[in-house]
């Protein structure tokens, strides 16, 4: 099994978006990017590092309602 073809089973990042409108911008936002994601009202797990790149590179919403969880560090990842 190659990196490339391997699919984790735990999310790696959990990210938090507190708008009211929150999980159909991060439907919206999984499905343009071809993000592999599980969400949930207003949270997103993500489960490859190349998800949370695209986000990082790509949410065009407001940062300031953003938090990024990671799972395995057990901290919170600057967004600014």
């Amino acid at each position: 099994m190659t990196i490339s073809n391997y699919r984790a089973t735990e999310a790696l990042y959990l990210i938090i978006v507190r708008d009211k409108n929150a999980e159909q911008l991060l439907k919206d936002w999984a499905r343009s990017s071809n993000v592999h994601a599980s969400i949930e009202n207003n949270r997103m797990k993500l489960f490859e590092q190349r998800g949370l790149t695209l986000f990082q590179m790509n949410w065009s919403h407001d940062w300031n309602n953003v938090t990024i969880w990671d799972c395995w560090k057990r901290q919170h990842i600057g967004t600014h």
